[in-house]
């Protein structure tokens, strides 16, 4: 596996890139076999938004101008959820996924987010296991209804990261 991470850092995210991330995240929900029907509704219920863009933080990685990943957090009630964590389909199996974890979580540390919550695909829960999340249960998918895991990250039990052993802004 290519160590990209080593090459590449994270910028923030500008309004401007709003229709390019809605593609990935649309094409990455695609890649796990959602049908069209299913995208039509990810697209006008929970894709990513300008306003959420410009109200919370979203990072990116671009290669050539074109976003390869990108994760967006938003406060909750006293806590924070990850609202969006998406690999772009020609980027997986790259270690692109781990890089963004090491980054939100380097950014989670820095701000003092304290633990996060997100739901995800069942398709995608091993990734974050491997990450150290845990799953704490199921809950009902705001876009079909179906039962989908909910995870939670201890973020005072990040240990470790390329980013502290590099300067690298977050």
């Amino acid at each position: 596996m290519k160590q990209l991470y080593t090459m590449k850092s994270f910028v923030n995210a500008t309004p401007s890139d709003t229709d390019s991330l809605r593609i990935l995240a649309r094409q990455s929900e695609a890649f796990w076999g959602y049908n069209n029907p299913f995208l039509d509704t990810f697209d006008s219920t929970f894709n990513i938004t300008s306003s959420f863009i410009r109200q919370n933080p979203v990072y990116l990685l671009r290669e050539h101008a074109i976003p390869l990943a990108f994760w967006g957090l938003k406060p909750t009630g006293g806590s924070w959820e990850l609202e969006y964590f998406y690999v772009a389909v020609q980027a997986l199996g790259n270690g692109y996924g781990k890089c963004m974890w090491n980054h939100m979580t380097s950014w989670c540390q820095n701000h003092q987010t304290g633990p996060i919550q997100f739901v995800t695909s069942p398709q995608a829960a091993g990734f974050y296991e491997k990450m150290g999340a845990v799953q704490d249960g199921t809950v009902p998918s705001s876009i079909d209804g179906r039962m989908i895991p909910h995870f939670v990250y201890d973020i005072s039990e990040f240990s470790h990261s390329i980013y502290k052993q590099k300067e690298i802004p977050l």
